[in-house]
């Protein structure tokens, strides 16, 4: 069982960061920080003929995502949604369906999803909608999500108070090591 743990915080070490860590402490994962890596946004040829997509670490990236089992997703929560970063590999998604849909949602249909957000302006409820929205992302590919974690929390470390985030880390954990 491969993980791949996907960092959608600007900042290193941050809330987010830390509760990901958290889950995956001890566990051989594939850590991949999205800001690290150049992503250009997508360029949609939907209605055109197609041209050429950006050359960036897209494909690079995909492929290291496509060889695991298991994706963490990580995100502060930035003005109620995700990241910019994680959005826009996401909305590169789109440039996967294009070149070879059948082979990406194949793919990604094996694939079991974690969602890991931390914000501080009541978290708990005006984060709901950023879980939503990968719960519809994740339908559309058929991946399923096995779980998610809103944590709450601003200055670095305070995640660390956040009891209930803990707790949830601990029991994801359960879920993601169980064999078979």
């Amino acid at each position: 069982m491969g993980i791949v743990v996907l960092y959608g915080s600007s900042r290193r070490h941050g809330n987010s960061d830390t509760l990901a860590d958290l889950l995956v402490e001890g566990l051989d994962a594939d850590r991949i920080y999205l800001s690290d890596y150049n992503l250009q946004p997508i360029v949609d040829y939907r209605h055109t003929e197609p041209g050429a997509y950006p050359d960036d670490d897209y494909h690079k990236l995909m492929d290291r995502v496509l060889e695991q089992d298991t994706i963490v997703f990580t995100t502060p929560i930035y003005w109620y949604g995700i990241s910019g970063v994680m959005k826009t590999f996401v909305d590169r998604w789109s440039q996967a369906l294009r070149e070879n849909r059948g082979h990406f949602l194949a793919k990604m249909s094996a694939k079991k999803a974690y969602v890991i957000a931390v914000g501080d302006d009541e978290p708990h409820v005006k984060g709901l909608p950023l879980i939503q929205q990968f719960q519809y992302i994740f339908d559309f590919t058929g991946t399923k999500l096995d779980g998610y974690i809103i944590g709450d929390g601003n200055k670095p470390e305070s995640i660390l108070e956040d009891a209930a985030a803990l707790a949830s880390v601990e029991e994801l954990r359960k879920r993601i090591t169980l064999k078979g």
